[in-house]
């Protein structure tokens, strides 16, 4: 069954009476309706949800992908909570994206209970960085579930096609709001910490370096500071972040974008789905890769690992490697594999669901990672610890808090093939070494145990909130449209360095689009920046600032501009310097007053850190 998004409060106008109808209708549906489509000739049984003695108890659960549509870890943990909460005798409920198809096009609705539990999937519209982290159309289908379900918890997984305005909107119906962190989407558009070049990227404030800006509505540009704001500032609104590694709550603290604290909580693993099995016959050595086939996984490495291992031919038919997975590699590898770079020693198995993938776990030994970006808790190495198989992985990200090196497995340089290929080397030469980790893994098993999680979890949904901070952020309204190229190109270079004149230790500076400014964005906000030339929806905005008693900041060639010989709370600039001198200066004031006389420090320091620097060197030359 498929409904359109202008339709999702008709959820229930199939074979129900017309009193449960019409509160859904309203969007005020009866808080102990579940909906199950799949009855017989389309018959609807409603039954009750198991509800518990804390009144926390109804959840939902946002992931922008939700088995079958798995690419990675995160979404195989959105759905084995969901699974888990729900045997717990939570009210759970799945909002999720889908992969667009002819049978489920982009923002569709479909319902789906075959979990027992509803499963709300839409189809996505876009993965692309210039708008998939903002999307109205996803956000009112969203405002609706949350008007059906009236959650008293909402749990964000990706949201990456979704949209980081879910959280906004989840938060506005007083639901408490948690995070789990799986990559770094909060402060890298990329969320793989990997520059362009394919280089690790060791300064957050530079993403200007891999994309300067994104499209607006296909119109204009703006710069990409303004995406990573207000997707840092979404995150900081939540009432909870989690992260499965200590590695990736640490990378967002030193990150010093997003200003919340951030938990540590592994995902864990369920043991009773992956048991210790068997070690198959040590010969030959079975190494197998559970993977996106993508660049940042270091496919490529792990191939040129495996052709090391092939040309010595002291090692035929004493070792092989599995590879599954799909990704946008999977055509290369293919290729790859039918020229014989590897003879017969390296086999695709395409994408595969759990059940086949623990099957090619238990007939293998090691379980191979080689990624190139700093990976948070890969599901591969729980399982490969679960299961009693020595582990082979990059020494970065959270990947060493799963492998104790030499003694689970071995740690290895990202993007080194001769180390990898000298690692693989080691357990075909010497097969103890599969018996001595896969024992050691085999004895800590417990401590990935997903039990142990699920109870520390529930006890986060149940302990009573803090007293919530005050945001400090300094939230930064714009609009406006450039009034020509070089304008454009002056204002992301300006952007780009405008950390430099950042207290970012003690408070961060929004820069936020009005087109993604929703109401709390306008309560937070400290200033309306009007970028270069206006019209009357700008008008409207100044409007709406000055009602509100927002500070604007105008060009000086603006006719708002005469506004400040008035005394209204509007202050004009001659050049981008000026005015993000101005903004600048917020962090002192929380005004930009009604000048800009005083602002000429930060401007100073702006200009002095943006002056290429042998603009300041002194000749030892003497004039001729």
């Amino acid at each position: 069954m498929r409904w359109r998004p202008d339709c999702v409060k008709r959820l229930c106008r199939i074979h129900c009476d017309d009193s449960i109808t019409a509160q859904w209708i309203e969007g005020c549906p009866p808080s102990n309706v579940l909906i199950d489509i799949d009855a017989p000739h389309g018959v609807k049984r409603l039954r009750s949800p198991r509800i518990g003695a804390s009144g926390l108890e109804r959840v939902i659960i946002v992931s922008n992908l939700f088995p079958p549509f798995v690419i990675g870890g995160a979404e195989i943990v959105a759905h084995r909570q969901a699974r888990a909460l729900f045997a717990e005798g939570l009210a759970v409920a799945v909002f999720a994206g889908a992969i667009p198809s002819m049978e489920h096009p982009p923002g569709h609705l479909k319902l789906e209970t075959g979990e027992g539990f509803p499963v709300y999937r839409i189809g996505l519209t876009s993965l692309n960085v210039s708008d998939n982290f903002h999307l109205p159309s996803v956000e009112r289908v969203f405002r609706a579930l949350l008007a059906a379900h009236r959650p008293d918890i909402v749990h964000f997984h990706n949201v990456t096609g979704l949209g980081y305005n879910l959280i906004l909107a989840a938060k506005a119906t007083g639901a408490r709001v948690i995070v789990t962190l799986h990559d770094h989407n909060g402060f890298c558009f990329k969320n793989t910490l990997l520059r362009s070049d394919g280089g690790a990227c060791d300064n957050h404030e530079e993403c200007a370096l891999c994309q300067p800006a994104i499209s607006i509505e296909n119109t204009h540009s703006v710069p990409i500071r303004m995406r990573r704001d207000f997707v840092a500032w979404c995150v900081d609104q939540a009432d909870l972040l989690i992260s499965p590694s200590s590695y990736m709550a640490g990378a967002y603290s030193r990150s010093e974008v997003i200003r919340a604290t951030v938990k540590h909580l592994s995902n864990g693993i369920p043991l009773e789905t992956t048991p210790v099995t068997p070690l198959p016959h040590l010969i030959p050595i079975n190494f197998c890769c559970f993977s996106y086939l993508g660049e940042h996984k270091g496919i490529a490495t792990l191939l040129d690992s495996a052709a090391i291992l092939a040309k010595d031919s002291s090692l035929d038919g004493r070792w092989s490697l599995t590879i599954a997975g799909d990704g946008h590699m999977a055509e290369g590898l293919i290729q790859d594999i039918a020229s014989n770079r590897f003879g017969s020693s390296v086999k695709y198995n395409g994408r595969l669901d759990h059940a086949d993938a623990l099957a090619v776990l238990e007939r293998s030994h090691v379980v191979v990672l080689a990624s190139h970006w700093p990976e948070n808790e890969p599901v591969s190495l729980l399982e490969a610890a679960a299961s009693g198989r020595a582990q082979i992985a990059t020494r970065i990200g959270g990947n060493v808090e799963l492998v104790d090196d030499k003694l689970s497995g071995l740690l290895v340089r990202p993007g080194d093939a001769a180390d990898l290929a000298a690692a693989m080397r080691r357990f075909v030469e010497d097969p103890s070494l599969v018996v001595r980790f896969g024992n050691y893994n085999s004895q800590r098993r417990s401590c990935f145990d997903e039990k142990a999680t699920l109870e520390r979890l529930i006890k986060l949904y149940r302990t009573p909130l803090q007293h919530a901070r005050p945001s400090d952020d300094l939230v930064v309204i714009c609009s406006g449209t450039a009034p020509s190229p070089v304008f454009a190109e002056h204002l992301r270079m300006l952007m780009h360095r405008f950390h430099i004149v950042e207290e970012k230790q003690v408070r961060r500076i929004r820069f936020i689009w009005h087109t993604w400014a929703g109401g709390e964005a306008w309560r937070q906000a400290r200033l309306l920046w009007v970028l270069g030339e206006t019209d009357a929806h700008t008008h409207s905005l100044i409007s709406r600032a000055l009602r509100a008693r927002i500070p604007v900041l105008v060009p000086d060639e603006s006719s708002l501009a005469d506004a400040v010989q008035h005394g209204c709370a509007v202050s004009a600039y001659s050049s981008l310097l000026d005015a993000l001198g101005a903004v600048a200066a917020i962090q002192d004031t929380d005004t930009i007053g009604g000048g800009l006389a005083s602002n000429g420090p930060r401007t100073a320091r702006l200009l002095t850190a943006l002056t290429p620097q042998d603009h300041f060197h002194l000749s030892s030359v003497g004039p001729t």
